[in-house]
């Protein structure tokens, strides 16, 4: 066992001594890399408690400039140990495991046992930025997701849906916990790579000299090993202009026309991303080019995202934030006469062209359970993805559970929790909501 241990340690050592020395910037393309510790080696550091601040969290040991962050546990999960757990963060080694090691002598390492936080992971703050410059920011990933101890282990073996990505804060906003959220915010594409290396990148365009990249994961299921490694980051200047911020793979929609006189949205930016959810952290369908144009259904109550007709969604609907398009007569007139500058409450219902009441599932990535019960500890029926839209029939008194349509309840209805969804214009009249 020592002799194997010590044959995969020297295999790792020559073969990273005959490409660079440690601690030297790797994976760089386009210029300079600006991150400080692009290799996530010693020495190491301990972390805040993010959901304690104040205090330390000794389990919570990464390396020197990345700082770790993880979702706290909301009132009504903290009876729930495999819900939001903290997380534990180390510094692998390749004499741990080389196989989770890329480039010689560590990476940083995170995982939950038997339990999921629905967004963990690091970050780090990057000064002297150029305002208007597009970024491209690229980490390696390593994924160990299995519910088996069999050894060797393998996610082959029930695995637990982890996934991770990259993103860039273009403000570099961030206090304790990145906000993925914040309109400023910028995350490129999920990416599972299991028991091997995968790269996840994502491009964005600095708003400030400040700016934050963070690397981001979160599991659907709480299974013995939910661990990612990573290493071997960069972050480079690419250009000066924006480009998309979606993979070239993505479909891109056809050109489209609304029909006269009915709402519509155009979208005014070098590109658009049209997403699954009305959240920043819905899955990103396609990139819509300048100059597109939407039908649309309908706008969120804080009117900043648009409901559009889009034939690649599921349901045929997905959605655009309002920043990148403009709106046509008809759709000013539904917002009353003039397009949305800033979150606020509509006094009038927001519902356009009789769309039924409906909630749309936003969980930041997982998927949602359907309870047949208005309670935690309700039995779950099943499970719903993320940016699905869902009917509504009713609310429960408290006003924290969704009644929704679903063929699997006992009398054609289930219920999901309110935290996790986003009520539609209808949805909130039906509901007694401002």
């Amino acid at each position: 066992m020592i002799g194997a241990k010590l044959h995969r340690w020297l295999g790792a050592a020559l073969c990273a001594a005959a490409v660079l020395a440690p601690g030297t910037a790797r994976a760089q393309s386009g210029g300079p890399n600006l991150l400080k510790n692009p290799g996530f080696d010693w020495p190491a550091q301990t972390n805040g408690d993010v959901c304690a601040p104040g205090w330390q969290k000794d389990n919570a040991i990464t390396p020197h400039e990345w700082t770790a962050y993880w979702t706290c546990k909301s009132g009504e999960e903290v009876f729930q140990d495999q819900v939001n757990r903290p997380p534990e963060f180390r510094v692998m080694t390749v004499d741990i495991a080389a196989d989770r090691v890329r480039s010689y002598p560590t990476s940083a390492s995170f995982f939950n046992y038997r339990s999921i936080n629905r967004s963990v992971g690091l970050y780090q703050i990057v000064r002297d930025v150029v305002p208007g410059s597009r970024l491209r920011f690229s980490v390696w990933v390593n994924l160990l997701t299995t519910n088996s101890s069999i050894l060797p282990l393998s996610s082959a073996r029930e695995p637990g849906g982890l996934r991770a990505r990259a993103c860039i804060h273009t403000t570099g906003n961030v206090f304790l916990t990145p906000n993925l959220n914040d309109p400023a915010v910028v995350c490129g594409d999920w990416v599972r790579p299991y028991d091997t290396w995968g790269e996840a990148v994502v491009e964005a365009t600095a708003a400030m000299s400040i700016i934050a990249v963070i690397i981001d994961a979160t599991a659907d299921y709480p299974v013995i090993h939910n661990d990612v490694q990573v290493d071997d980051a960069s972050l480079t200047v690419v250009g000066s202009s924006p480009a998309p911020t979606s993979s070239p793979a993505q479909p891109q929609p056809a050109a489209a026309s609304a029909p006269v006189g009915a709402p519509a949205v155009l979208v005014k930016t070098p590109t658009a991303n049209v997403r699954a959810a009305p959240s920043f952290s819905g899955a990103i369908l396609a990139s819509a080019p300048q100059g597109t144009t939407f039908t649309v259904r309908a706008y969120t109550a804080d009117r900043q995202w648009w409901q559009i007709e889009f034939s690649n969604a599921p349901g045929g609907l997905a959605y655009v934030h309002n920043s990148v398009v403009t709106l046509n007569a008809a759709a000013q007139a539904a917002l009353g006469g003039s397009a949305p500058a800033a979150p606020q409450q509509p006094a009038a219902p927001q519902t356009i062209a009789g769309v039924p009441a409906q909630v749309v599932v936003n969980t930041g990535g997982g998927r949602l359970n359907v309870r047949a019960m208005p309670a935690s500890n309700g039995q779950i029926l099943g499970r719903v993805q993320n940016g699905a839209s869902l009917e509504v029939k009713g609310i429960s008194p408290d006003k924290r559970w969704w009644r929704i349509a679903y063929a699997g309840g006992a009398d054609g209805t289930a219920w999901v929790m309110a935290q996790y969804v986003i009520p539609n214009a209808a949805a909130r009249q039906l509901a007694g909501l401002p």
